[in-house]
């Protein structure tokens, strides 16, 4: 029987979840805006330091040299050094109440209709970006470098959970007949979701990797010009000069890929072996089916690509987003609008 109430209460927790991930990502952007600030002064204040240090003739101070004034400690420290809660320190922590609760909101879904929560579309989003959102948590406690990288992440998990609760949100319910008694529904979607949930991460990674890659460049072709002061980008470009090196990015989009990958190899291994007991054939060329296996093929072209040392950075990149796209495209259009045999999105 199916809990209402309950399942009243995990969309009032999700709904929460929204709104403090919506405060999150204003934090952690001010955040980025205010540091990206904060190195442009202190840029222009080394070069006022520069243009004082240099020799003023007979009698210009001791010795015939302006010594130059120290950086202001209002340009020169940080917000947290002056006292204070950072912007990213209360968006990370805002964030972290937030994704608990999210994952409430996901585990009283279950609890509501005793099974798992992902069997139509807006579960299989609430999940999936809940799996993302404690990722990106767990790995920025230890790597608080990573932190830097919270307004890219949110984003694209806020327009996942907002379209959840827009377009694809259905009534708690029992599982559909087809769906009813086979443990492969907590095996392979549950890998399903932990593939999407990683190819999500991975993009925000790869797409940050070709704009840093872009952005250091140019900034190399105009130091290699000779120009005193370079920039690009404005301040879009001194905020990409807070996240870590293209280098970076790259090995880290390749370890979350590789990752994914396994998940995706999985995906299609145990949904082969549903397929057989459901409906008495372990491949059908269902378009779900052959979405997912496009989604494979792409992301080991990625990784072979990436594997060879003439095909890295910037192309690797595009091939990793070309494997995003085709997840896009499996979990939307494949799911509302093509019919066939995986036509669980819960949409009437």
């Amino acid at each position: 029987m199916i809990d209402q109430q309950l399942a009243e209460v995990s969309h009032l927790a999700l709904v929460v979840a929204i709104v403090l991930y919506v405060l999150a990502l204003i934090g952690f952007a001010a955040d980025l805006a205010g540091t990206s600030q904060r190195r442009s002064d202190e840029r222009l204040a080394a070069k006022d330091r520069a243009r004082a240090a240099v020799p003023a003739g007979v009698g210009g101070g001791a010795g015939g040299v302006a010594v130059a004034e120290p950086p202001s400690a209002e340009v020169a420290a940080p917000a947290a050094a002056r006292g204070g809660m950072s912007a990213q320190t209360f968006a990370f922590g805002v964030s972290a109440v937030g994704a608990l609760l999210h994952v409430a909101g996901v585990a009283m879904r279950a609890i509501a209709t005793e099974r798992v929560p992902w069997a139509n579309m807006y579960e299989f989003a609430t999940t999936s970006s809940a799996v993302v959102m404690v990722a990106f948590l767990v790995f920025s406690v230890r790597r608080t470098e990573l932190r830097a990288l919270g307004t890219f992440v949110l984003g694209p998990i806020l327009l996942l959970m907002l379209a959840a609760q827009t377009f694809w949100i259905v009534p708690a319910a029992k599982l559909t007949p087809s769906l009813q008694n086979s443990h492969w529904i907590y095996i392979h979607i549950g890998v399903a979701i932990l593939a999407t949930a990683l190819s999500i991460l991975g993009a925000v990674v790869a797409g940050l990797q070709l704009a840093s890659a872009r952005h250091e460049k140019v900034l190399a072709a105009k130091v290699a010009a000779g120009e005193e002061d370079p920039e690009h980008w404005g301040r879009v470009g001194h905020v990409l000069d807070r996240l870590p090196r293209s280098v970076s990015l790259e090995a880290l989009s390749f370890r979350i890929h590789s990752v994914a990958f396994v998940c995706w190899t999985f995906t299609l291994i145990f949904g082969a072996i549903w397929a057989r007991e459901a409906w008495g054939r372990y491949w059908g060329w269902d378009p779900k089916e052959v979405w997912t296996f496009i989604i494979w093929v792409i992301y080991a072209a990625y990784l072979h690509a990436r594997a060879t040392g003439g095909f890295r950075g910037t192309r690797a990149a595009w091939l990793a987003l070309a494997g995003f796209t085709a997840v896009v495209f499996n979990y939307t259009i494949v799911n509302t609008v093509i019919n066939g045999l995986h036509s669980y999105s819960g949409l009437g």
